[in-house]
């Protein structure tokens, strides 16, 4: 059967655009199943089922390119919101941090997810949350999963950012059961695909009555975790679980830490992150290759969205900043009355300021997927619709330097993977090393691309000084 033939979802896992959220397998427990793949979740085709289902399956699937879009869904759910084209539908743009309790120090920057989330339990605007925690008695070995949290202790139990991936299919057949209502926190594809099901009546609208979105640069595979792991000299076997985001008291907010938690030791290891192979997150060592297919920067299907202010004016704080994005009215009271109330420590910041702090993510998803989509169409390889026109980069190096990361995502996990059943991880490192010099020499070996990011910053930096 030809490419043209074959059914959609058959393309997308096929073409490797599964993220591997679950949705499918959840919506159509009969014709989908997860299953593990280099590191990764990954939708899994079963034989026909009797009966086709009322809805098409594809049009669920956040990386199809069929069913509606983020502009369209974010329309649909935020009529009355203003609109940008980087940022999507939004009531207000906020730059800050709490004050209250220890929610800063415990979160990957200025802890406005978990403070949000508590809040909400608090006030009894939902009866629970489904968002990642410390996983609990899996037979996989897996450290993280989708969770239900009904108190706030559980709620912090799930602070910080987990660069591991995740599948929600069990946690939302949970959900979709009673009457309860929950916040759902996910990636922008996860958060589109609970939209989805939502529309199409396959998940109570209680289910997920607010959806909080993550920043999301990629989606890792297991692997990343291991790898730092192994180069802080904790092997597989005795990882108890991994923090990402440690936070360095002496070092800018950019500059975080990694540490690994030992089996049956007190004290965890701490490595910093600019010492580790990995920390290049351009680079997107261990990317799950179907975030090269995204476009949504700023979750566009979320209430409220929040990310970290990678800005001049708040990147050397080492406590950690956010930059928020709300679009609903629920959150929107909540926080301004705990601006009000001291609690919050938020200020308004323009749509321009937060695009600024995430102007490498929009470059990627904007300009390097119009690339990414021609270079498949000149192969004559499917790639699915989106919101922007395939179009190959306009410098040959840049050309370069979005093919060079799309190899790195293809193929380092399943180099790690060999690497691990032959026992010795430096196999990895010797089978990537000359895809990862030729794309580090790109980026950085050229004296007018270095000049041209000096001065870029330098522009960034009087930019930032005159918006509000």
């Amino acid at each position: 059967m030809s490419d043209c033939d074959k059914p959609l979802l058959d393309k997308v896992i096929e073409n490797r655009n599964c993220i591997g959220c679950g949705a499918c397998a959840f919506a159509f427990p009969e014709q989908f199943a997860m299953r593990a793949i280099h590191g990764s979740w990954q939708a899994q085709l079963l034989p026909a089922a009797a009966t086709e289902p009322d809805t098409a399956p594809e049009t669920i699937c956040p990386h199809s390119g069929a069913g509606l879009d983020e502009t369209e869904i974010g329309a649909r759910l935020y009529p009355q919101a203003k609109k940008d084209p980087r940022l999507g539908r939004y009531r207000s743009t906020l730059v800050g941090h709490v004050e209250e309790g220890g929610f800063r120090a415990g979160g990957s920057s200025g802890g406005m997810i978990t403070w949000l989330l508590a809040d909400l339990l608090e006030r009894g605007e939902v009866d629970g949350v489904v968002h990642v925690r410390p996983a609990m008695h899996r037979d996989d070995g897996l450290l993280f999963e989708y969770a239900i949290s009904t108190t706030v202790e559980q709620v912090q139990e799930g602070a910080k950012s987990r660069y591991y991936p995740i599948e929600m299919s069990g946690v939302l057949k949970l959900v979709n059961e009673g009457d309860k209502r929950f916040a759902f926190v996910g990636i922008p594809c996860f958060v589109k695909a609970v939209r989805q099901l939502q529309f199409a009546g396959l998940l109570r609208k209680d289910a997920a009555r607010i959806c909080v979105g993550l920043v999301c640069g990629h989606l890792k595979s297991k692997y990343f975790g291991e790898y730092l792991a192994w180069q802080a000299g904790v092997a597989e076997e005795e990882i108890e679980t991994l923090d990402f985001r440690h936070k360095l008291a002496d070092r800018p907010a950019s500059q975080y830490g990694f540490a690994v938690s030992q089996r049956g030791k007190d004290t965890p290891l701490v490595r910093p992150m600019q010492d580790l192979n990995g920390k290049d997150w351009g680079e997107g060592l261990f990317k799950n290759p179907a975030c090269e297919f995204c476009d949504d920067v700023f979750a566009e299907c979320a209430d409220i969205w929040v990310g970290d202010a990678w800005l001049p004016r708040h990147v050397d704080d080492p406590a950690g900043t956010n930059v928020v994005v709300i679009r609903d009215e629920v959150t929107a009271t909540l926080v301004q009355a705990a601006i009000e109330d001291g609690r919050l420590s938020f200020e308004e910041a323009s749509c321009d300021t937060l695009a600024l702090s995430q102007a490498a993510g929009l470059r990627h998803r904007r300009a390097g997927l119009s690339h990414r989509l021609a270079r498949r169409i000149e192969k004559g390889i499917w790639a699915p619709r989106k919101r922007v026109e395939p179009a190959l980069a306009k410098s040959p190096r840049r050309r370069l330097v979005y093919d060079y990361r799309l190899q790195i995502a293809e193929t380092g996990a399943a180099q790690f993977e060999a690497a691990k059943a032959a026992g010795d991880v430096r196999l990895f490192e010797q089978a990537m090393a000359g895809l990862l010099q030729d794309y580090r020499r790109t980026v950085r070996d050229n004296l007018p691309l270095r000049l041209a990011k000096k001065a870029w910053r330098f522009g960034r930096k009087l930019l930032h000084a005159a918006l509000p």
